[in-house]
């Protein structure tokens, strides 16, 4: 082993003792303690509180050149303690979980998901993850439908024992290795499968130019990931994920065997932010109904990203094992907490912008105490996502979490 190697092991070795000391204490169970009320409906002295760096927010406030590591391997490894780390110094309900985890590999059958090359049009050159680009869809007519070939995955035993065995040999002796597994595609993701295969603008033109074409596709996408779902579940690569942030007590089910996880013992999840401008009647006939059936498949679920909901709050709780309702920034958080009371957890996200670009957060705080006061007696957690930049000011960060916490603990009174 080079000498650089040893220098980059040991630096990846600390930040990890470091990481298991913090996860081991009473603060962290505390904090986990806090996100499993909340998540299992039981009453807390105040909403869990979160802030949830996007790429642009960690590249300002946690550079990458803070890395040692040159291996490519372990640089990953030490940049994501190193994040953990800085996220649990800014002081919300951050968890630190008390294991490595490794995730278990399943392998995609030939080159692309769906069969078909999704393509970007990018014509900045500069970028892609940092400027604006559009989809250059696969599905030029209706009848490249055809084309589509549902996904298939297959279980890669060796090179998860081999990851297994690395890590292990890595970090073993500081944080337990744990093999994870969870269906991948962000649950029931149709809607975005079905905008990079067609494209944004012309997908919603199908909704009224060819809805028995719409019905088709949104159906074959619904089935593929059906089976996906299947082959994961046969192939004994799932675990639990009522872990962290998702924590609670209602999963795994009562006749979980301790051993064989399947849907029904996990979180799942599902969003509709490609159909934010799409009518209630059209949302529910051209992607909820596609999405019930593989929501239904999991034990809990929750629902909603940064899409504006609040005319599709009673379509959404009709999924019948919600637990989680997530509140973007532009649904109204009066309207739901109406509609849900105390049955669902609201995670009530706030506007990255209205956060980072005011001179003080003195509106911020109004507008806290206005919501929570709104939601009184809701299961809440307050997050603050979307953080492309801390506008250079990554004490904003810190200083919106003491205040999220103190308002949420005035409005449990």
């Amino acid at each position: 082993m080079t000498t650089d190697n040893t220098k980059a092991r040991d630096a990846v070795r600390e930040l990890a003792r470091k990481v298991a000391e913090l996860a081991n204490t009473p603060e962290n169970a505390k904090r986990l303690q806090l996100w499993c009320d909340i998540n299992s409906l039981r009453k807390t002295e105040r909403p869990a509180v979160t802030c949830n760096l996007g790429m642009g927010a960690w590249k300002e406030s946690l550079p990458e050149d803070v890395v040692v590591s040159k291996d490519p391997t372990l640089a990953r490894i030490e940049y994501d303690f190193r994040k953990q780390l800085y996220k649990w110094d800014l002081g919300d309900d951050t968890v630190l979980d008390p294991w490595m985890p490794v995730p278990a590999v399943m392998r995609l059958e030939g080159q692309h998901l769906w069969g078909l090359p999704v393509k970007h049009i990018n014509t900045t050159h500069e970028d892609i993850t940092r400027t604006a680009w559009a989809y250059d869809p696969p599905l030029k007519d209706e009848t490249d439908i055809e084309k589509i070939v549902p996904p298939r995955y297959h279980y890669d035993e060796a090179a998860t024992q081999e990851n297994l065995s690395r890590m292990d040999d890595l970090l073993g002796n500081i944080l337990p290795v744990k093999q994870t597994g969870v269906v991948p595609g962000a649950g029931a993701w149709l809607h975005g499968w079905a905008t990079q295969l067609r494209g944004v603008e012309q997908l919603l033109v199908d909704l009224m130019d060819r809805p028995e074409w719409m019905h088709r596709l949104m159906r074959t996408l619904m089935e593929g990931h059906l089976g996906v779902m299947d082959q994961f579940e046969e192939a004994g690569v799932l675990t639990l994920n009522n872990t962290n942030k998702m924590a609670c007590d209602d999963l795994p089910q009562p006749d979980f065997d301790g051993e064989h996880v399947r849907l029904r013992d996990q979180w799942g999840r599902g969003e509709s932010q490609e159909f934010q401008g799409v009518s209630p009647a059209q949302y529910e006939e051209f992607l909820l109904q596609y999405q019930k059936p593989i929501l239904e498949r999991y034990g809990l679920t929750f629902y909603g990203c940064c899409e504006d909901l609040t005319n599709k709050i009673d379509m959404v709780l009709s999924i019948p094992n919600l637990r989680k309702f997530v509140c973007s920034a532009w649904t109204d958080i009066g309207k739901l907490a109406e509609a849900t009371g105390d049955h669902y957890c609201i995670e009530w996200r706030q506007g990255a912008t209205d956060v980072v670009y005011v001179p003080d957060l003195s509106d911020v705080r109004k507008h806290l105490e206005d919501g929570l006061t709104k939601a009184k007696g809701c299961p809440m957690q307050i997050v603050l996502q979307e953080l492309e930049t801390t506008n250079r000011n990554p004490q904003r960060l810190a200083d919106w979490a003491a205040l999220a916490k103190e308002v949420g603990a005035k409005a449990s009174m």
